[in-house]
């Protein structure tokens, strides 16, 4: 799978491994803050594509080798890039598996790692918009020119 394309648990499970975070089956009920500082990670409660506080440690000691890989994949102005912007700390775990594991890395199946189910395991609900988008403006009480009626 290449890495530019890899998201949620996935990407945390190669960001540990990148970490070189030893996986622990069964989550202790208490001291989580523990679990990470002591080397262990678990699906549970590891976010660092998500979660600043875990990937933001990454992002300053390694800078230098995520700024090359974000260089090579869109060139030198990856900061003004539209998904960079939006989810800028998902596109720097991505440059840190890729500095660890190259452009590509092994599919794994996340099903094995999780405690609670995935969102992909849940049963399927066919969802069916009540209405149309364009109307939606007028739902909220504003009107097209987006002031709202009344004021």
């Amino acid at each position: 799978m290449k890495v530019t394309r890899l998201d949620g648990a996935l990407l945390d499970f190669w960001v540990a491994k990148s970490e070189g975070l030893t996986l622990i089956s069964d989550l202790p009920a208490d001291s989580t803050d523990e679990v990470l500082a002591n080397g262990f990670w678990h699906p549970d409660i590891y976010h660092p594509s998500s979660d600043w506080s875990q990937g933001g440690g990454i992002v300053a000691n390694q800078w230098y080798e995520l700024e090359d890989a974000l260089n090579e994949w869109f060139g030198p102005g990856w900061p003004y890039i539209k998904a960079i912007k939006d989810e800028p700390l998902k596109w720097l775990m991505r440059a840190y598996v890729a500095t660890k594991f190259g452009e590509e890395v092994e599919e794994i199946d996340m099903r094995e790692y999780r405690s609670t189910p995935l969102a992909e395991d849940a049963e399927r609900v066919d969802f069916q918009p009540a209405a149309s988008a364009r109307r939606w403006p007028s739902w909220f009480g504003r009107s097209r020119g987006g002031s709202i009626r009344g004021y």
